[in-house]
C-alpha cells in the first residue's frame, strides 16, 4: 500500500516542481519589449578607447555637450559628409559643443588616417574596428549621429547621411538651447 500511496504524492511533487519552473519564466522580461540601453532618454554609454594617433581617450560626458559622429573610411555618404562636419565642429565649439569620431568596422588602421588627413578631420576619432563602441551605442552602419547633454543623457539619434543643415538644426534644438 505505501508503493499506491507515494505515487500521488511524486505526481504532486513533480506537479508543483512544473509550477515552480514555468513560474520563473513568466518573470523574465520580454526582449521584445526592453528599451534598448542608447535609447534617447537613457544614460550615455561610457566612451573609450584608442584614437587613431594612438592616443588613449576616455570621453566624460557628465557637464559638456557631445556630438558622436560614427564613420568609417569605405562610407561614401561619411566622405560627402565631413566637410559640413569640420563646419559644424568649429562652429559649435565656440558654443561648448564638443564632437568626437568612432572610426567603425574600419579593419585598415592606414585608410583611416588617411581620411582623416584628406578631411582635415579637426575632432578626434577613436578606432573602432571591431565595432564594439558601435554595438554598445546600436549603431548599425556608418554614418549616424549620437547627441549627448550635459547631464550625460542621450538626446539625439540620426542614423544614415544627412545634410549639414539637418545636423545643424538637430544640434541646436537638442544642444544648445
Amino acid at each position: 500500500m505505501t508503493g499506491m500511496s507515494s505515487t500521488p504524492l511524486l505526481r504532486l511533487a513533480q506537479i508543483g516542481l512544473s509550477c515552480v519552473i514555468l513560474s520563473a519564466c513568466s518573470l523574465q522580461p520580454n526582449i521584445a519589449l526592453a528599451t534598448p540601453k542608447s535609447a534617447v532618454g537613457n544614460k550615455a554609454p561610457a566612451l573609450s578607447g584608442v584614437t587613431l594617433s594612438g592616443e588613449a581617450v576616455s570621453v566624460t560626458f557628465q557637464g559638456h555637450r557631445t556630438v558622436l559622429n560614427f564613420w568609417a573610411s569605405w562610407c561614401g555618404p561619411c566622405r560627402h559628409e565631413q566637410p559640413g562636419l569640420n563646419r559644424i565642429a568649429a562652429e559649435f565649439a565656440s558654443q561648448g559643443v564638443r564632437v568626437y569620431g568612432v572610426d567603425m568596422l574600419d579593419h585598415d588602421r592606414g585608410q583611416a588616417g588617411a581620411f582623416l588627413q584628406e578631411f582635415k578631420v579637426p575632432y578626434p576619432s577613436i578606432y573602432d574596428d571591431a565595432g564594439k563602441l558601435a554595438a554598445t551605442y546600436e549603431v548599425d552602419a556608418p554614418p549616424s549621429f549620437v547627441l549627448i547633454d550635459e547631464r550625460g543623457i542621450i538626446v539625439g539619434r540620426l542614423p544614415g547621411e544627412a545634410s549639414e543643415e539637418t545636423v545643424r538644426k538637430l544640434i541646436q534644438s537638442k544642444l544648445v538651447r
